[in-house]
C-alpha cells in the first residue's frame, strides 16, 4: 500500500482524498497488507490494533481488519468493527458495502436486502452505479432463497443501475422461462396510485413514497406507507405496503396488507387474484408444521444389510449418490427408496392407473459404518422405523437410533403432493398423463377434506358450509384452473365449483381487455380468438416470455388464424409455429409436429424464405431429436451441412443450434479470453456412428462419415470465413498460428 497519492482516492473507501483521510496509518496499513498476503492474518490483524491504537477511527484500518476477520470466517467481530466505521461516518461506502455482504452470508438474504436499502438510503444517487455488483448478489441470493418477487426487483434494480455482462437479464429470463415457478410469483406487480379521494397532504406523501419506490428505496417507501394505512386499511396505501415488503423479501410481512386489500375489493378479480398471490406466498404456521427426520444407526455389518434391502420387493435399489448432491466432494452412499407396494419392473401387461403406481414413503443411505433413515414425521417415522429394525436385525446396533431435523413442510402442502417411482419403461407421455390423473384426484378429493391455513385450518368443505369465505376459495379453484400447465382442465377439478358452491370467475371481456395489466397467471382465461392484433400479439408475447404454455397454445392458434400478421411482419411465423410444434412433440404427436413445421414455411413471407431456410431446417432437426432415434435424424444434419456448406450466415445459424443441442461446446480459449475453443467432439462421435455412408456428389458427405475430425458449419471443410478452431485442428483458413474467433450472431 506504500506510495498512495496524496490526492487519489483514500483506499479505506471513504470517497475522500488520502491526504485528507488515511495517510497517518498508511504504514500499518502497508504492513499488515504484507502479512496478510504472505496468510499471516494473524499477525495482520495485530498489526492493524498497533496502528488503531494511536488512530483509533481510522477507516481504512477497520475496514482492513473486516476484510481479515471475513477471511478467518469471523463474520460477527467483522460486523462490529463496520459498524465501528459507520458510526463515526454513515456515508462509508466500503463500510457499507462490506456490512452488506457480511450480513448477506451470516444472517440471510433479507436481512441482507435490508442492509441493502441502508445502503441506498445512505449514499448519493450519483455513485449508485457503483452499488450493481451488490444488487446483483443480493437478487441471486433472493433467487437461491426462492423468493421470486424480491429476486426479480433487485434483479430489475440491476439493470436500472447497469448491468454490463447482462447477467441479471439472464437471470431475469431463467425465472421467466421456469414452469417450476408459479405465475402468481413471477408476475411483475406495479404499485397502486393515489386514489382520487385522499386529502392534499396524504397526496404529496403517497407520490413521493412511489417516487422512493421507483428509485429502488422499498423500505422508505413502506415506511410512509405504513403511516397512510394505518388511516386507511386496506386502501391503496395497504397494497403498496404489502408490495414494497414482498420486494424487500418479508414475504410473511406481505401478506397481511394485501389480504386486507383483498378483504376491501369484495368479490371482484382483483380481489382473487392478490388472494391468489399471499396463498403462494403463505408460510407454514405452527400447528401445520411436519418435520423431515432422520434417524441413524451405526453398522455391524455393512454386507448382510446391503443384500436384505436389495431383496424386499417394496425397496428399491437406487445405487451410489452423493450423500450431499451440492458437495463435488460427497461421500458417496448406497440409496434405497422405501415403496407402498413392489416396484413395477419390464413391460406392465395393463393399462397403468395412478393407484398402481409405488409412493416413495422414505429413503434409506447406506454409509461405511452408518445407515439412515429419513423420512416426514407424520406417523411415517415410526412406522418405517420398526419396518426397518426389523428388516436389519442383527446387521445394525441395538442402539436408540441418533435423530436429527432436517427441515420442514406444511402439512397441508404434504397432503397434496406425492412423489412416484415410475416403471422403468415408462415413457414421458405416458408419466404426464399420469400426473395429470393424480394431480386431479388430489384437488377434487383430497383438497376438500384437508384442512387449510388460509381457511383458518377449516377444511374447504367446512368453509363452503359456513359461506364465509368466497374470496379465498374462488383463489383456491382459480389456481387449480389456471395453473394448469396444459389445457383442458379435468372435469373433476371443473366439478369442485358446483360441489362447493362457488360462483363461476366473470368472463373477460376480449373487446375491452388490457392484455398487459391481467395476471400473468390469470391469461389462460382470456379468448385469444376474439382479441384484435395489437392485444393477441401481446398475448403471444408475454406467454412466450413467462412459458406459460397454455396460453402459448392459444394465442398461437388464434395467430396462424391471421396470416396478414405474418405477411406484414408484425410477427414471426418461424417462432409461432415452432411453437406449436414443440407443444405436439411434447404431447408425442409427432405427424402433427411436422404438419405445423410444413405450413409455417408457407407462412413465411417470400422475402424471408431464403433467409429462413436454414432456421426451419434446424428447427426440424430439433424436433426429430427429441422424438426419433440419432441414426433417423443424424443423416439429415449432414445433409444440412452440405446444403449450406458456402453459407457462411446459415453457418452461423447452423451453429447456435448445434450448441444449445450440445453437440457443440463451447469454451473460453486460456491464451486468449477473447477466443472461443469449439469442442466439436460430441458431433463427431454423432457423425461417425450414424452419418452418411455413401458419398454424395460433392464428396463432404463421404468424408464427414469417414474422417474423425467431422466437417462442421464454417470448418474446414466449407467455407473459409469466420472459421473455428476447434481441440487438435488447425484454423480454417487462417495463417499458421493464428486463433481465429468464432463468428456468432450479436457479438
Amino acid at each position: 500500500m506504500a506510495g498512495v497519492e496524496p490526492y487519489s482516492p483514500c483506499p479505506c473507501g471513504s470517497g475522500q482524498k488520502f491526504k485528507w483521510c488515511c495517510h497517518k496509518v498508511e504504514v500499518f496499513a502497508d504492513k499488515a497488507q504484507r502479512l496478510f498476503d504472505g496468510n499471516q492474518t494473524d499477525a495482520a490483524i495485530k498489526v492493524v490494533d498497533e496502528g488503531l491504537q494511536k488512530e483509533p477511527g481510522s477507516a481504512w484500518l477497520l475496514t482492513r481488519k473486516a476484510i481479515m476477520l471475513i477471511t478467518q470466517g469471523q463474520a460477527e467481530p467483522a460486523k462490529a468493527v463496520l459498524r465501528q466505521v459507520l458510526q463515526k461516518n454513515p456515508k462509508h461506502l466500503g463500510a457499507l458495502v462490506l456490512l452488506t455482504r457480511c450480513i448477506l452470508e451470516s444472517e440471510g438474504p433479507v436481512n441482507g436486502a435490508g442492509m441493502f436499502q441502508q445502503v441506498l438510503a445512505n449514499t448519493d444517487e450519483a455513485i449508485w452505479p457503483q452499488l450493481e455488483p451488490l444488487a446483483r448478489v443480493v437478487g441471486l441470493m433472493l433467487l437461491q432463497a426462492a423468493m421470486f418477487p424480491a429476486a426479480i426487483k433487485h434483479l430489475q434494480l440491476v439493470t436500472q443501475l447497469g448491468d454490463p455482462d447482462k447477467s441479471a437479464v439472464s437471470a431475469l429470463r431463467n425465472i421467466d422461462s421456469s414452469t417450476s415457478v408459479s405465475a402468481w410469483l413471477k408476475d411483475r406487480l406495479s404499485l397502486a396510485s393515489p386514489p382520487a379521494e385522499i386529502d392534499p397532504s396524504a397526496r404529496e406523501r403517497f407520490e413521493h413514497a412511489l417516487e422512493q419506490a421507483n428509485k429502488g428505496l422499498w423500505a422508505s417507501a413502506a415506511a410512509t406507507f405504513d403511516q397512510l394505512a394505518s388511516h386507511a386499511p386496506g386502501s391503496e396505501a395497504d397494497y403498496n405496503l404489502g408490495v414494497c415488503r414482498l420486494w424487500l423479501g418479508d414475504e410473511a410481512g406481505s401478506i397481511d396488507p394485501i389480504r386486507r386489500r383483498s378483504k376491501l375489493l369484495g368479490p371482484s378479480i382483483e380481489a382473487v387474484d392478490l388472494e391468489i398471490l399471499v396463498q403462494n406466498l403463505e408460510p407454514i404456521q405452527p400447528e401445520d408444521r411436519i418435520e423431515r427426520v432422520q434417524l441413524t444407526w451405526p453398522l455391524r455389518n455393512r454386507e448382510a444389510l446391503l443384500a436384505t434391502l436389495r431383496s424386499v420387493p417394496d425397496i428399491s435399489d437406487e445405487g451410489q449418490t452423493p450423500l450431499d448432491p451440492n458437495d463435488p466432494e460427497s461421500a458417496e452412499v448406497d440409496l434405497f427408496l422405501l415403496l407402498d407396494r413392489p416396484a413395477i419392473n419390464g413391460p406392465v401387461d395393463q393399462p397403468l392407473t395412478p393407484d398402481l403406481i409405488p409412493l416413495v414413503l422414505g429413503r434409506i443411505m447406506v454409509d461405511q459404518k452408518t445407515v439412515a433413515l429419513e423420512a416426514y414425521d407424520d406417523g411415517r417415522v415410526d412406522s418405517l422405523g420398526d419396518r426397518f429394525t426389523a428388516l436389519g436385525a442383527s446387521a445394525i446396533a441395538p442402539a436408540h437410533p441418533r435423530t436429527k431435523i432436517l427441515g420442514e413442510e406444511a402439512r397441508s402442502s404434504l397432503a397434496l403432493s406425492w412423489e412416484w417411482l415410475y416403471p422403468s419403461e415408462i415413457t414421458r407421455t405416458e408419466a404426464d398423463r399420469l400426473n395429470r390423473e393424480q394431480q386431479a384426484h388430489i384437488i377434487s378429493e383430497v383438497w376438500p377434506v384437508t384442512p387449510m391455513p388460509y381457511l383458518g385450518f377449516r377444511t374447504p368443505t367446512q368453509a363452503a358450509k359456513d359461506g364465509d369465505a368466497e374470496i379465498p376459495l374462488r383463489a383456491a379453484l382459480c389456481f387449480f384452473e389456471l395453473d394448469q400447465v396444459a389445457p383442458p382442465v379435468d372435469p373433476r377439478i371443473l366439478g369442485l365449483r358446483a360441489r362447493l358452491n362457488v360462483p363461476a370467475e366473470p368472463a373477460i371481456d376480449p373487446a375491452t381487455v388490457d392484455v398487459s395489466r391481467v395476471a400473468l397467471g390469470r391469461l389462460v382465461s382470456i379468448p385469444a380468438d376474439q382479441l384484435n392484433d395489437d392485444q393477441l400479439i401481446l398475448l403471444y408475447r408475454r406467454a412466450r416470455t413467462a412459458l406459460a404454455l397454455a396460453v402459448l397454445e392459444n394465442a398461437a392458434r388464434a395467430l396462424i388464424l391471421r396470416p396478414q400478421l405474418f405477411e406484414t411482419g408484425r410477427i414471426d411465423p418461424v417462432s409461432v409455429y415452432s411453437d406449436l410444434a414443440s407443444l405436439a412433440i411434447s404431447r408425442g404427436e409427432v405427424e402433427a409436429a411436422r404438419s405445423l413445421l410444413a405450413q409455417g414455411r408457407q407462412a413465411d413471407p417470400p422475402s424471408r424464405k431464403a433467409a429462413n431456410a436454414p432456421v426451419w431446417d434446424m428447427i426440424e432437426v430439433r424436433q426429430r431429436a427429441r422424438s426419433e432415434p440419432p441414426e433417423v435424424w443424424v443423416p439429415e444434419l449432414a445433409i444440412i451441412f452440405d446444403r449450406y456448406s458456402e453459407e457462411p450466415t446459415a453457418n452461423q445459424v447452423i451453429m447456435l443450434n448445434l450448441v444449445e443441442l450440445g453437440l457443440i461446446q463451447l469454451s473460453p480459449n486460456p491464451e486468449d479470453p477473447q477466443d472461443l475453443i469449439v469442442d466439436s467432439r460430441p458431433l463427431q462421435g454423432l457423425m461417425a456412428r450414424y452419418g452418411p455412408k455413401v458419398t454424395t456428389a460433392s464428396g463432404r458427405l463421404g468424408v464427414s462419415a469417414a474422417k474423425p475430425e467431422v466437417w462442421t458449419p464454417g470448418g474446414s471443410g466449407g467455407s473459409t470465413s469466420g472459421g473455428i478452431w476447434t481441440p487438435g485442428s488447425g484454423p480454417a483458413g487462417a495463417p499458421a498460428g493464428d486463433k481465429p474467433k468464432l463468428i456468432l450472431p450479436g457479438r
